[in-house]
């Protein structure tokens, strides 16, 4: 597909207006990332024109990149700090890495589908090029640099994967989407303290199962 009348610019432009903005994303220097940020090289070409819209676009047959509403806020949710170690489980195309990395924090990023893996890899490197990008078990995040201040499972889960929260340093937080049976798909944010984790419900999110974590 052509898309060389399409205007990118403005339809990231369009994006902040008519999705960010309405959802109460304030957060100035992530809306400045987003609207630099070219999503649609995260995506399939064919797809390319679909990339600002506010839905999940799939990247394969199980996996998707979420939409840039529910991005933001899940961002905007983890409050990141400069030099904060955050690690991205499910990293796909690497959108969500790059977001995070261009916060200025150190990111490590897991991608278990080898194609996705390269396409992510190749993406940060073109525009976030300090993310330690691994191909690896999302199940198992990655171990070998914990502890993290910020975990983020980029699609939804059926229930906190105990072996990611052990990879949290201590007041570090999980950011996911949990969908349990039953109930609506809500953002979570799940925090560690010395007495053990909270999980806080925030706001609904419809983000597509990772499969890699299904029952």
């Amino acid at each position: 597909m052509n898309h060389s009348h399409f205007d990118f610019a403005e339809a990231r432009q369009n994006m902040v207006e008519n999705q960010l903005r309405p959802a109460e994303v304030n957060h100035t220097q992530l809306i400045e990332i987003m609207r630099a940020l070219p999503r649609e090289e995260c995506v399939q070409p064919s797809q390319r024109e679909m990339a600002y819209a506010d839905i999940n676009l799939p990247l394969s047959k199980e996996r998707f990149l979420s939409e840039p509403r529910v991005v933001a806020r899940l961002v905007q949710l983890a409050n990141i700090n400069p030099k904060e170690t955050v690690l991205i489980v499910g990293a796909s195309t690497g959108y969500l890495a790059a977001i995070i990395n261009l916060l200025e924090a150190n990111v490590f990023a897991v991608e278990e589908n080898e194609l996705l893996s390269s396409q992510g890899q190749k993406f940060c490197e073109k525009y976030a090029d300090t993310v330690s990008w691994h191909t690896g078990k999302l199940s198992e995040g990655y171990a070998s640099s914990k502890p993290y201040d910020v975990i983020f499972i980029d699609g939804a889960i059926t229930k906190i994967p105990s072996n990611l929260t052990d990879q949290l340093a201590e007041n570090g937080r999980m950011i996911t989407v949990l969908k349990q049976e039953g109930q609506a798909s809500n953002a979570v944010k799940i925090e560690k303290t010395t007495n053990g984790l909270s999980t806080i419900t925030c706001f609904y999110a419809n983000l597509p199962l990772l499969q890699e974590f299904k029952d």
